[in-house]
């Protein structure tokens, strides 16, 4: 009799634990988590630089521009300078910095034209990142946030001025 009684709980340990394990998978889906992550570190770099270039902007009264005086172009944001009276860089003057980029997007750029100013980021297409972005589209509206895909590349353009 005892023999069966021990059968008999392991099947019930068994059992409980396939049902505490289709649970655990329903409420955690680790993809999603994953992306939520993505967007996350994203919207907090995004924060980091644009409170950067605003701060840039607020002492020099102009967006940061290339080292040479020239508008920002496709520039790297680490390598564009705040035009004070004592001018620096970007990328550690005034106590500012520029985040690395998340793991699977290119390096940060800036790029001005007339009175717009925006920052690029770019991805592979159909990744965990790319659905990030595209999650990012419920928090920014679409004067402050852009995001287009070629055959290969998502592109993201985040607005500071227009």
């Amino acid at each position: 009799m005892r023999k069966a009684f021990s059968l008999l709980e392991l099947l019930l340990v068994i059992a409980l634990s396939g049902v505490m394990a289709f649970f655990t998978y329903n409420f955690t889906d680790a993809v999603s988590l994953s992306k939520d992550s993505i967007k996350a570190e994203l919207q907090s770099h995004l924060n980091l630089i644009s409170a950067s270039i605003f701060q840039c902007k607020e002492l020099s009264n102009s967006m940061p521009v290339d080292v040479n005086g020239s508008l920002a172009s496709n520039s790297p944001l680490s390598g564009l300078e705040c035009n004070t009276s004592t001018p620096y860089q970007l990328d550690g003057g005034k106590g500012t910095f520029i985040p690395l980029p998340v793991t699977g997007f290119t390096a940060y750029t800036a790029t001005q034209n007339g009175s717009e100013f925006y920052i690029t980021t770019t991805t592979a297409i159909n990744s965990r990142n790319d659905d990030a972005l595209k999650d990012l589209n419920t928090t920014y509206s679409t004067q402050q946030y852009i995001l287009t895909h070629d055959s290969t590349t998502a592109y993201l353009n985040f607005y500071l001025s227009r």
